[in-house]
């Protein structure tokens, strides 16, 4: 019986692609013959349930603590030594860490360790992509007050991913940049989707989907590029999804919160946008929305090309 041991710092939470994604893999892995999983997330009486959580069958949780403000390299220093603890005690074959506060596991860990990684801070990059000054001005104020706890994460970080067995991206961009970045070996492993289960979905004729849709509430996911967007092109209808979003309109933008099956927003979407200005890791929504048929359109970014089948769907100006 081979003892795998998953860990992420929100694990069981329903935050975005980098947890479903994780979720999924999870599920496959469960079913080999002789695989033992047990997942290990974060808990926190600041986390709540309301953004739902994914049903793992075996789950430990360890006490972490998190900071009201952003200060996440400060909180990485705060919350190593029950991770460590945890992971220096914990028996099992093979560790599968994802997420910031993966060094944390692996560096404790005493067995064979995968890093998993699907963002630019595993890469041990800390940027704003905001364009408006007074943010731009408070993430710098904040960033020269974590400095050192920057620079404690950055060097835990590069140790993580030279002792790690095998070094993971969930795509060419992020495996490429690690490798260049820390001279490792990489390999790519693409978020798990069922790809062949949704193009076997029936959604209505194209002349009965109205929308042109995105989904995302953040600025770096595009939202505001959306918005002027939809303001040039009035005679459209446009759809925004969003886990902050509650059911209203705005002029030709009806905006709608996440529902429990992903299919449901779709079935009304005759284009989707992903207009992103981040260096985002990979985009599980374009591949969704290719799975049912649904063309979309992503900006030239990160690991986003890789995820549509033409340079056509690519917008360089982003």
């Amino acid at each position: 019986m081979t003892r795998l041991a998953v860990f992420g710092e929100n694990l069981k939470y329903r935050l975005g692609g980098a947890e479903k994604s994780t979720f999924l893999l999870t599920q496959r892995l469960a079913e080999l013959p002789g695989v033992n999983i047990v997942a290990v997330s974060g808990a926190s009486p600041r986390r709540h349930d309301r953004m739902g959580c994914h049903g793992y069958a075996n789950l430990d949780e360890i006490p972490i603590r998190k900071l009201r403000f952003r200060f996440p390299f400060l909180q990485f220093a705060i919350n190593s030594r029950v991770v460590g603890d945890y992971f220096r005690a914990r028996e099992a074959d093979l560790l599968l860490a994802n997420g910031q506060a993966a060094p944390m596991a692996i560096n404790a860990f005493q067995g064979r360790s995968i890093y998993f990684i699907h963002d630019e801070i595993s890469l041990n990059i800390h940027r704003t992509y905001e364009r408006r000054l007074w943010k731009r001005a408070k993430f710098a104020a904040r960033f020269l007050l974590g400095v050192p706890f920057f620079l404690h994460y950055r060097r835990e970080n590069a140790r993580a991913m030279r002792k790690a067995a095998l070094v993971v991206g969930n795509s060419r961009y992020t495996a490429d940049r690690a490798a260049r970045r820390f001279g490792v070996s990489t390999v790519v492993v693409y978020p798990q989707i069922d790809v062949r289960a949704l193009s076997q979905v029936q959604l209505p004729p194209v002349a009965e989907r109205p929308y042109i849709m995105m989904v995302g509430d953040d600025e770096v996911k595009g939202s505001g590029t959306f918005r002027k967007i939809a303001a040039a092109m009035p005679e459209h209808e446009f759809l925004a999804v969003g886990r902050t979003y509650s059911e209203r309109r705005e002029r030709n933008v009806t905006f709608r919160g996440f529902a429990d099956d992903p299919v449901t927003h779709y079935r009304s979407a005759k284009l989707v946008l992903l207009p992103s200005t981040w260096e985002e890791a990979f985009g599980m929504v374009s591949v969704e929305a290719g799975a049912l048929g649904i063309p979309t359109i992503v900006s030239d970014r990160g690991g986003l090309p890789e995820t549509v089948p033409s340079r056509e769907l690519v917008g360089d100006d982003y």
